[in-house]
């Protein structure tokens, strides 16, 4: 036994059920007083029983407080654990053994306890010689289950001669082989005579031998349930007492080591000696009431969900067809007008005899026209009325409110509009920029969008060049040239001439790997322009939209959280509906955008909501990649005329374009040629390209698309008619010498031979070599300059002059944890995946993990951790790694990154709550230990919860693959790292900081506390190989909700300095 249990343990539990304090392990004390003075008075009023009582109770009682102290980490009250071992509510077999006149006498002192226990640390199993068992002096009383008396002139504290009167051990009382003297056994435990068994020749139920002279006497040990056979009492009987063993009647159960039966819960099987409960029936009713209510929330939700967009939608609707209605009747109201005038300048001609009806002049038909207060948001209370006899033009009624809100009286309170008001403002503003002439009314206003003025930005930039800090490669030479507001600029050029480079440093989000020299000028000055970052539009070229989002959704969240705060809803919601007008996408609003794995949209729709997502928040620098790519014809026109309405309102646009038609082409007002190398051919209006490449000999065939043809040129795939030798390097110098630049150093001697031959060059002369020592300094250099960018870029933020206030800290939240939200609901068919799979887990994981008593019921929890880690950090990849590509871009446009990140994890708390259920739902009733329900749904919720984060921390670091992979390593890892004992050195280290150390020792350490009586050395011996305290089981839950905080700190901080330059 000692090499199951740590040594002393055993010992000091002994040491306390049995009345004495060991020096060996509680140091050097004094002795404590008998009890009982020598020599035993047999005349004393008091019968034997009693005095044995007061024996027992008075020497465990001064050793509780003391005991408990030094094993606190099994023993957490004494007084209770004390009460549980040897409070006896049936004392009779003390009143059977004291009857007899030598309880007291046969009882052990202390020091025959601590040779007891010195002997099993040392050998296990068998008592060490000493005084009375030894080679010459062995007595029956020496025997398993014998004892003997000492005399009553004798202390029985110190070991003395026992050779009175050898019998055997008092039943409920147990005697170790050569010790000679007996302990009581605790509750739980079942001691009765042994009875001889003839075919075994041993001593039932205890396994003992006996010698031929003697019978079989009573118990022989009682130690860990392994250790100690047939002293435990049976599993589906009770034992109220050492000596009395009942059977569990029907509908109760007993466990291993009861002292009195259980009742079963209402629904259970519990038979005639039946263990424990089956409440596999819980299980199915805790997860049957799990799923109803998930889907009555889901049902709700959804309808809520419903009722609100299509309550939206009617009033959408309803304001369409108004504002139609209501542009209709001002067309008619023109025609009428129109009429009338001709009416009276035809009635002017005839005699007052065939005169008609005086028509109103025309300043007051003027007066009546609606053109007057078009552009007042009273506008929408307008009602045109009808002449009953159809003469005359139709009459403008206003309101009174409307009245009085027009010339002051009242003031109008635009923020409690209703949706239909909205919608009707907003609608009726498009209808009417539909039927007039959009262009003339903006070229009035050129910068004005509904009255509020946007910032213009015009960007100058001289020699402009990037080149690699790694190999030096240049990506952009020397250009120089100007980009000015209300223009729309193509970029063209062939593959590797630096388009997307160039639109990088033009947008700020010039990559940290390259060098940038040169000068930019914003609006005449020299200046960042990340400080322009609220009022400017990067349209990237992949579609990175949410694909769990309608379009609506889409454009609608991307206005909230980039638009001023104090911008009018009607205004935000006129935006956002005139984006979808004008981008065509009103037949698919409120069509999902779709994923890979879930169709949604066309590809050229959904490109078009890329463009959208940028156009709705006002910019003033509008930055597009190829936005065109992959769109067919109509589809290329539309977006390109919804830019042509940007730039009429003051907005830089600058786009890059791939193969356009001739038609799309000429609606461009500048284009700029790109040349290999990054250096500029020609940058110049539209309407001039075709006259310069002339000037150069380069005529364009017929039926050729010019831009084509250009592209070509520049590639080298085609060559001037009559000029076999042209090379396309030389064009930016030719656009250099056109436009007055100066040439670069490295170009002037092909500049001197420009008209001569292009090719007489060597490309090699132009290029600077490196030595070694340079080139591995380079090598050195790069990777800390990189990171120093990223940490300089995420620490140090450049400050906004713009003068946008966009939504702070708590609003983005809210708006965020409102899309997620709404995209965790529509994606519950993974959820539901996840909780099937984890139903499922629990399933099998509680069939192959029996709770045994030996081991406290602790067996399946350690399938129980590698499970819950696999599946749960598993699914909780999704929550960062689905849509990075989404942060990414949101983050570059303004985003809070914390409030982006702490509205994820909250929306993921949802599954930190119910997965537990879903889990222990089946676990827990298939498994069946003896901690509470709750006890374990408390351990799991704070294990989900620091997984989760640690999952985040592989989300957001690595991709998607490896993230999944590390999610499978790293629990089994931690796990058998967790279950290993006796380690030193680094693996304690690293077992005291795994996770899974600490979610396993608050499993073991709540089923540990209900194991109590008969399982005290059992429950101590578990804890003390585990190196575990019955006191640290919220300690444990603390540690498990810290380390989920600590992850997420870390995932917070990875969000911040990962990935910079993809977040510029």
């Amino acid at each position: 036994m000692g090499r199951k249990i740590a040594q002393g343990l055993a010992f000091v539990i002994f040491l306390w059920l049995a009345l004495a304090r060991a020096q060996q392990f509680g140091g050097l004390a004094p002795p404590l007083p008998s009890v009982i003075p020598p020599p035993f008075d047999p005349g004393s009023p008091f019968s034997p029983e009693l005095q044995a009582r007061a024996l027992l109770r008075n020497r465990t009682q001064q050793l509780t407080d003391e005991v408990a102290s030094k094993f606190s980490f099994c023993i957490v009250n004494g007084n209770e654990d004390r009460d549980l071992a040897f409070d006896y509510t049936d004392d009779s077999f003390i009143r059977d053994c004291a009857n007899g006149g030598s309880l007291l006498t046969r009882l052990c002192g202390r020091a025959e306890i601590e040779l007891y226990f010195k002997s099993l640390q040392s050998t296990g199993h068998a008592v060490e010689q000493n005084l009375n068992c030894n080679v010459s002096n062995w007595s029956d009383g020496c025997e398993a289950g014998w004892a003997s008396s000492v005399s009553q002139t004798e202390i029985p504290d110190e070991i003395s001669v026992r050779n009175l009167n050898p019998q055997p051990c008092c039943d409920g009382f147990f005697c170790p082989r050569g010790l000679s003297c007996m302990i009581p056994c605790p509750l739980g435990a079942y001691c009765p005579r042994a009875i001889f068994n003839e075919t075994s020749g041993n001593c039932d139920p205890y396994g003992y031998g006996r010698s031929p002279n003697v019978v079989c006497g009573g118990a022989d040990r009682w130690a860990d349930v392994t250790s100690s056979p047939g002293v435990y009492c049976e599993p589906g009987q009770y034992c109220p007492s050492p000596v009395l063993t009942q059977s569990c009647t029907s509908g109760n159960y007993c466990r291993e080591g009861a002292t009195s039966p259980k009742r079963c819960y209402k629904f259970t099987s519990c038979k005639t000696g039946s263990d424990r409960q089956n409440l596999r029936v819980y299980g199915a009713l805790f997860i049957t009431i799990l799923a109803m209510s998930l889907v009555l929330v889901y049902s709700c939700s959804d309808q809520v969900m419903n009722f609100r967009d299509k309550r939206k939608s009617k009033a959408r609707e309803k304001a369409a067809r108004q504002a139609r209605e209501h542009v209709s009747a001002m067309e008619r109201w023109k025609v009428t007008k129109e009429v009338s005038k001709r009416a009276k300048t035809f009635s002017s001609k005839f005699s007052r005899t065939f005169s008609r009806k005086r028509v109103k002049s025309s300043e007051e038909i003027q007066e009546l026209t609606p053109m007057g207060f078009s552009k007042s948001h009273d506008q929408e209370h307008v009602v045109m009325q009808a002449s009953p006899t159809g003469t005359h033009p139709p009459q403008l009624a206003m309101p009174p409110m409307a009245y009085a809100a027009k010339h002051g009286g009242v003031h109008m309170d635009k923020s409690s509009d209703t949706e239909s008001q909205i919608f009707g403002y907003a609608f009726r503003q498009i209808e009417q920029e539909k039927a007039t002439d959009f262009i003339k009314e903006s070229t009035a206003n050129m910068v004005a969008d509904g009255g509020r003025k946007r910032p213009l930005i015009e960007l100058r930039f001289e020699n402009l060049t990037m080149v690699l800090k790694k190999t030096g490669k240049r990506i952009l030479s020397n250009v120089t040239g100007k980009l000015t507001p209300g223009d729309i600029t193509a970029i063209m050029g062939p593959s590797g001439a630096g388009k997307t480079t160039f639109l990088n440093a033009v947008a700020g989000k010039a990559a940290s790997e390259c060098n940038t020299t040169g000068h930019m000028y914003i609006n005449g000055k020299q200046g960042s322009i990340r400080s322009y970052r609220k009022i400017i539009g990067f349209v990237p070229q992949d579609d990175i939209v949410h694909g769990s989002l309608t379009v609506e959704e889409n454009l609608v969240f991307s206005s909230k959280y980039r638009l001023s705060v104090d911008l009018p809803k009607r205004e935000r919601v006129l935006l956002v509906e005139r984006i979808i007008s004008s981008l065509g996408l009103g037949p698919i609003r409120d069509s999902l955008v779709g994923t890979v794995e879930k169709r949604g949209i066309s590809g050229g729709q959904r490109k078009r909501v890329n463009v959208g997502l940028e156009m709705v928040m006002e910019p003033s620098l509008l930055i597009l990649d190829e936005p065109t790519s992959g769109l067919d014809s109509t589809s290329s026109r539309l977006v390109v005329q919804a830019l042509r309405r940007e730039a009429m309102l003051g907005v830089n646009v600058v786009v890059v374009l791939h193969q356009p038609s001739y038609g799309l082409f000429m609606m461009f007002d500048y284009v700029m040629f790109l040349a290999k190398g990054g250096r500029t051919a020609y940058l110049g209006p539209v309407a001039d390209v075709e006259s310069y490449f002339i000037s150069l000999g380069v005529v364009v065939p017929e039926r050729i698309n010019p831009p084509d043809h250009y592209m070509d040129l520049l590639e080298g795939v085609v060559k001037p008619e009559g000029n076999p030798t042209f090379d396309p390097s030389m064009l930016p110098i030719i656009w250099m010498q056109h436009e007055g630049h100066p040439i670069p150093d490295e170009l002037k001697e092909m500049a001197a031979v420009a008209e001569s031959d292009f090719s007489i060059v060597s490309r090699k002369k132009l290029e600077q070599t490196k030595t070694f020592r340079e080139e591995a300094w380079q090598e050195l250099k790069e990777p800390v300059v990189v990171w120093w960018d990223g940490i300089r870029h995420a620490v140090f933020s450049v400050p906004d002059i713009t003068g946008r206030k966009i939504p702070g800290f708590f609003s983005q939240f809210s708006l965020i944890l409102g899309r997620v939200s709404k995209q965790r609901f529509r994606e519950a068919r993974l959820l539901v995946q996840d909780y099937i799979i984890l139903f499922l887990a629990g399933i099998c994981v509680g069939l192959l993990a029996d709770a045994k008593d030996q081991a406290l019921g602790a067996n399946g929890y350690p399938y129980s951790i590698i499970a819950l880690s696999l599946l749960c950090m598993i699914s909780a990849l999704r929550t960062f790694s689905a849509d990075k590509l989404q942060f990414w871009r949101e983050s570059a446009s303004g985003i809070n990154r914390v409030a982006f990140f702490l509205a994820k994890d909250t929306v993921d708390h949802f599954n930190t709550v119910v997965k537990p259920f879903v889990y222990l739902s089946m676990f827990y009733f298939f498994c069946n230990p003896r901690s509470t329900f709750i006890s374990n749904y408390i351990i799991t919720l704070a294990f989900i919860y620091c997984i989760t984060g640690i999952a985040y921390v592989f989300a957001i670091l690595m991709q998607p693959s490896t993230a999944q992979l590390c999610c499978v390593f790293f629990p089994v890892v931690s796990t058998l790292v967790a279950t290993r004992t006796g380690a030193t050195g680094i693996l304690k280290v690293l077992i005291q900081g795994s996770y899974a150390r600490w979610a396993l020792e608050a499993y073991v350490v709540a089923n540990a506390q209900r194991y109590s009586g008969v399982w005290l050395i059992t429950r101590c011996g578990a804890l003390a190989r585990s190196g575990y305290d019955l006191n640290h089981f919220n300690l444990c839950v603390a540690v498990l909700i810290a380390y989920g905080i600590g992850a997420r700190a870390v995932a917070l901080l990875s969000l911040f300095f990962s990935n910079r330059k993809k977040q510029r």
